[in-house]
Protein backbone atom coordinates (compact mmCIF):
# COMPACT_ATOMS: atom_id res chain seq x y z
CA UNK A 1 0.00 0.00 0.00
CA UNK A 2 1.27 3.72 -0.94
CA UNK A 3 2.63 5.75 1.79
CA UNK A 4 0.36 8.77 2.43
CA UNK A 5 1.68 12.46 2.44
CA UNK A 6 2.88 13.57 5.75
CA UNK A 7 2.04 17.05 5.12
CA UNK A 8 -0.39 18.86 2.61
CA UNK A 9 -0.53 22.66 2.03
CA UNK A 10 -4.06 23.34 0.92
CA UNK A 11 -4.78 27.40 -0.91
CA UNK A 12 -8.08 28.62 0.24
CA UNK A 13 -9.95 30.23 -2.39
CA UNK A 14 -11.20 32.66 0.27
CA UNK A 15 -8.69 33.55 2.59
CA UNK A 16 -10.01 33.16 6.39
CA UNK A 17 -9.98 36.47 8.51
CA UNK A 18 -8.47 35.63 12.06
CA UNK A 19 -10.07 36.55 15.43
CA UNK A 20 -7.21 39.32 15.88
CA UNK A 21 -7.58 41.97 13.06
CA UNK A 22 -4.04 41.70 11.45
CA UNK A 23 -4.16 37.86 10.91
CA UNK A 24 -5.19 36.11 7.47
CA UNK A 25 -4.69 32.52 6.70
CA UNK A 26 -4.58 32.18 2.72
CA UNK A 27 -3.62 28.82 3.12
CA UNK A 28 -3.58 26.02 5.47
CA UNK A 29 -0.79 23.44 6.56
CA UNK A 30 -2.39 20.48 7.06
CA UNK A 31 -0.28 17.48 8.63
CA UNK A 32 -0.84 13.84 9.67
CA UNK A 33 -3.46 13.76 13.00
CA UNK A 34 -1.36 12.37 16.36
CA UNK A 35 -4.13 9.90 17.54
CA UNK A 36 -5.32 12.02 20.16
CA UNK A 37 -6.88 14.25 17.64
CA UNK A 38 -8.21 10.95 15.69
CA UNK A 39 -9.98 10.56 18.80
CA UNK A 40 -11.04 13.79 19.41
CA UNK A 41 -12.44 13.31 16.22
CA UNK A 42 -14.06 10.32 16.71
CA UNK A 43 -15.94 11.66 20.14
CA UNK A 44 -17.05 14.89 18.68
CA UNK A 45 -18.85 12.69 15.59
CA UNK A 46 -20.39 10.56 18.26
CA UNK A 47 -21.82 13.92 19.97
CA UNK A 48 -22.60 16.12 16.94
CA UNK A 49 -21.91 16.02 13.55
CA UNK A 50 -19.56 14.58 10.70
CA UNK A 51 -18.60 18.05 9.79
CA UNK A 52 -18.51 19.26 13.36
CA UNK A 53 -16.10 16.67 13.99
CA UNK A 54 -13.89 16.76 10.73
CA UNK A 55 -14.19 20.89 11.37
CA UNK A 56 -12.16 19.66 14.47
CA UNK A 57 -10.02 17.23 13.10
CA UNK A 58 -8.68 20.69 11.06
CA UNK A 59 -8.29 22.96 13.76
CA UNK A 60 -6.23 20.78 15.25
CA UNK A 61 -3.98 19.47 12.65
CA UNK A 62 -3.30 23.18 11.49
CA UNK A 63 -3.76 25.02 14.72
CA UNK A 64 -6.48 27.19 13.03
CA UNK A 65 -8.83 28.34 15.78
CA UNK A 66 -12.30 26.37 14.92
CA UNK A 67 -14.27 29.35 15.08
CA UNK A 68 -12.37 30.71 11.87
CA UNK A 69 -13.11 27.77 10.22
CA UNK A 70 -16.23 27.71 10.66
CA UNK A 71 -16.66 30.40 7.69
CA UNK A 72 -14.54 28.42 5.63
CA UNK A 73 -15.02 28.05 1.74
CA UNK A 74 -16.82 24.73 1.25
CA UNK A 75 -14.93 23.68 -1.60
CA UNK A 76 -11.57 24.58 0.66
CA UNK A 77 -13.29 22.40 3.33
CA UNK A 78 -14.08 19.39 0.84
CA UNK A 79 -10.40 19.54 0.03
CA UNK A 80 -9.48 19.57 3.93
CA UNK A 81 -11.39 16.71 4.46
CA UNK A 82 -10.32 14.61 1.24
CA UNK A 83 -6.54 14.52 2.36
CA UNK A 84 -7.45 13.76 6.26
CA UNK A 85 -9.94 11.06 5.63
CA UNK A 86 -7.13 9.33 3.65
CA UNK A 87 -5.67 8.79 7.21
CA UNK A 88 -8.76 7.90 9.09
CA UNK A 89 -9.61 5.49 6.06
CA UNK A 90 -6.08 4.12 5.68
CA UNK A 91 -5.03 0.16 5.72
CA UNK A 92 -1.75 -0.31 6.22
Amino acid sequence: MAELERTKTITLIAPLEGAEKNVTYESLQLKAPALIQVEQFYERQATKTSLSAMRLLICLVTGVPEGQLQKMDYCDFKKCEEYLLGFLTWKP
